[in-house]
């Protein structure tokens, strides 16, 4: 034998390109080591040390070794350690180890076949000697000493609700499986590549001590406004000591409330031992992106770790690649994320998704625009924000102007939502800069009247349709704009400069857009027009009226209900209603208008929506599914497990339930970009870079673009626009000039 065959381990885990081989004992009691460490925070370390100990025992099969040596076929060595597991009783684990590279998988049932993917099929084919043998673990590895010494973690389930307990026990696998996945995939990387450089980042304290510098500029305040803010950033600080839980921040707009929310979340995070980091989960990347640059600012670019679809680590130079590294666990101590991140994690069963969900535990959570967590889904978000609390040393904090009305869901759950503002309605009352006036119905000509001669003016509406008609009507006048997402993300930057270079200047602007402009937008008209709609997105859309409060006097937001028929989407048209019958029985004051800003209004309006659709608070029947683990037994060979369906449960949790198809603009976009994506070697930046210049369009106007032969199918289901002419700079994309078009709707 020569020397280096004589390095070779017997049983081998790894084999790097530079021909180094790892031990499977080494690479078993590392994981081990590791995932105890990462599930500390929520007393999991027993069981976590456990599935990093026993989760590859299946790479002990002579079938493995001859892959890792010689390149032989796929060989199944996950199944061995769940097996090991199952049958000692801690099917719990067994989830964990038989999912770690393909994802949690579905329980199953008694009449799951043998072959199946199933965790009871996937058990039962190993106790019926259908996987490759792996007994020779027994000589490097006591699984049986860890077994008996290991502690469950004690989990808390609400006693008044006999589900509960089957919630959080997904819940924790998930976590459990988080712990494993991330060390697993950390070790391995470390063998195979050597250690990757990552965030250098401050404590919590010097963070804490970094923001407390920048606000220290803000005191004492000069003017009304600034008193006011100064006030809510001390309720902030104050609230700060209060005990973990679940807190309402209700702030109007221009209120400062993402200064006084990190004020509130770095001095709790501070004031309570356990707490690690800062998260802030927000609706839409627009206001991603300005939270985070202020952050960056504040706290230093190391310490602030932006996560979304959108973000391109590649601008960001050498820091992008430790950026791009945190973020596939989240390593990093505030972490600004999107809705659909984080609450389809808390429900995933992939390892990618999965490997952040134990870096949660012991945080800060912000839900900035709080009432945007989906009417379809929110019982399991609000359930899953509760087992954070419960259970896994979090705070939760909903940051909105018009608060959703959780607290009865969340009391549902056993969880109590405090408010941070002493007096939120004489806050709003303080910094109200807008009146709201009824207009009743309108017509598009009689609306098209009142904007050209408002001079600079916004108006919101409900549908594409609509704003196309609107504008045809506006388009003769010096300073007309088109707004909707018919144009792609970087055509409509181009015109929002434009827009705010108008409206800096005092010249005429008048703007007619959909609801894109109502967050995360800075404009500031001094009229705005507001088809009905939410309250939530009345009240948004007002937020672009009179911003800044330097009018003489308030600003004026007339709401008015299109008197044309439109074709506008359930869910709009319900909420619309809502907003109707609470609006119907509330009278207009001749001076202050119509109180659609009024906190009681807004409650009252959440809790009849709420109401209305109580049968759809579940819409896909996720939280069901996840409070069921039916015992399911073979009495042949004495296994039995608690059945949950990861895989089904992660399926139908969605938050964005889309049904647009991507069409890019090829003749705005890259041309190296485009050509990379038709030819199949796009990667995520050039897909990130592209994402700028698409349109998203329903499948009726995808079915007449393609008849037109206007579009070209690429791969991912994506499509590119080769018909130029289909594209104009005043509208974006205008399907309406194909014959067979019959118009984009909202």
């Amino acid at each position: 034998m020569d020397s280096s065959q004589s390095r070779i381990p017997r049983y081998v885990s790894h084999a790097s390109d530079d021909g180094q081989y790892e031990a499977v004992r080494d690479h078993l009691n590392e994981v081990s080591q590791m995932a105890a460490e990462f599930a500390r925070p929520f007393g999991g370390e027993d069981w976590a040390a456990l599935a990093g100990l026993a989760h590859d025992i299946g790479k002990y099969s002579e079938e493995f070794q001859d892959r890792i040596l010689h390149g032989a076929g796929k060989v199944d060595h996950s199944t061995a350690g769940a097996f090991e597991l199952g049958v000692a009783g801690a099917h719990q684990i067994a989830y964990c180890i038989a999912g770690h590279h393909g994802g949690l998988p579905n329980g199953g049932s008694a009449a799951s076949d043998v072959e199946g993917g199933t965790l009871f099929a996937r058990l039962r084919s190993a106790a019926r000697k259908r996987i490759p043998k792996y007994e020779a673990f027994r000589s490097e590895v006591d699984l049986d000493s860890l077994i008996k010494g290991a502690e469950p973690p004690r989990i808390d389930s609400d006693e008044r609700d006999p589900d509960s307990v089957w919630f959080s026990l997904q819940f924790f696998i998930r976590m459990l499986y988080s712990c494993l996945v991330d060390a697993d995939y950390l070790c391995t990387e470390r063998f195979m590549a050597g250690e990757r450089a990552r965030l250098a980042c401050d404590s919590i304290p010097t963070l804490c001590e970094k923001l407390e510098k920048k606000l220290a500029g803000f005191y004492p305040p000069r003017t009304s406004l600034n008193k006011k803010r100064c006030g809510v950033l001390d309720a902030c600080q104050e609230a700060g000591s209060w005990e973990p839980g679940v807190f309402s921040l209700t702030v109007p707009t221009g209120g400062g409330k993402t200064f006084a929310s990190l004020r509130f979340a770095l001095s709790h995070a501070v004031a309570h031992d356990g707490m690690r980091r800062v998260i802030y989960a927000i609706p839409y990347t627009s206001i991603i992106d300005q939270n985070a640059r202020e952050f960056r600012q504040v706290l230093g670019a190391e310490n602030v770790l932006e996560h979304h679809a959108n973000f391109d680590f590649d601008d960001e130079g050498e820091l992008g690649d430790r950026l791009r590294l945190a973020s596939e666990n989240w390593e990093a101590p505030v972490v600004v994320t999107t809705n659909v991140q984080l609450f389809e994690s808390l429900f995933a069963n992939k390892a990618s998704r999965c490997r952040k969900l134990h870096n949660i535990a012991g945080s800060v959570i912000v839900l900035d625009e709080a009432q945007m967590i989906p009417t379809a889904q929110l019982v399991p978000c609000v359930r899953a924000l509760v087992e954070l609390v419960r259970n896994y040393g979090c705070s939760v904090v909903l940051c909105t102007a018009t608060q959703p009305s959780l607290d009865a869901l969340f009391e549902r759950f056993g969880c109590s939502v405090r408010e941070i503002v002493p007096d939120p309605q004489e806050l709003f009352d303080s910094l109200e800069r807008v009146v709201y006036r009824d207009s009743g119905s309108l017509s598009d000509d009689d609306l098209a009247l009142r904007l050209g001669e408002a001079g600079r003016s916004l108006c919101v509406v409900n549908s594409r349709r609509q704003a196309r008609r609107l504008y045809d009507l506006i388009k003769h006048q010096d300073g007309s704009f088109h707004l909707t997402t018919s144009m792609h993300p970087a055509h409509r930057e181009r015109i929002l400069a434009e827009i705010r270079d108008r409206l800096a200047a005092g010249v005429p602007c008048c703007v007619v857009a959909t609801s894109l402009v109502e967050a995360g937008v800075n404009l500031d008209f001094p009229v705005v027009y507001r088809a009905l709609a939410g309250i939530d997105s009345v009240v948004q859309a007002a937020g672009r009226c009179n911003r800044e409060g330097l009018m003489i006097g308030k600003g004026e937001v007339f709401v008015f209900r299109p008197l044309e028929p439109l074709r506008i989407p359930r869910d709009v048209d319900q909420k619309q209603t809502m907003a109707g019958l609470v609006l119907h029985g509330v009278a207009e004051d001749p001076e202050k208008g119509v109180p659609i800003g009024d906190l009681g209004v807004i409650e009252s309006y959440f809790r009849r929506l709420h109401h209305i659709r109580r049968e759809e608070l579940d819409a896909k029947g996720v939280y069901a599914m996840c409070c069921k683990a039916p015992v399911v037994k073979d009495a042949d060979c004495s296994l039995w497990i608690r059945s949950i369906p990861f895989e089904d449960i992660a399926e139908a949790f969605s938050i964005i339930d889309d049904p647009s198809y991507t069409v890019i603009v090829a003749a705005h976009a890259p041309f190296d970009d485009v050509e990379a994506l038709v030819g199949g070697f796009a990667d995520r930046a050039a897909m990130r870079r592209l994402a700028r210049y698409s349109v998203g369009v329903y499948e009726h106007d995808l079915k007449a673009l393609l008849a037109a032969g206007a579009v070209e199918p690429v791969n991912g289901g994506v499509y590119v626009l080769r018909d130029s002419t289909l594209y104009s700079e005043e509208v974006g994309l205008d399907v309406g000039k194909i014959e067979e078009g019959k118009g984009i709707f909202l």
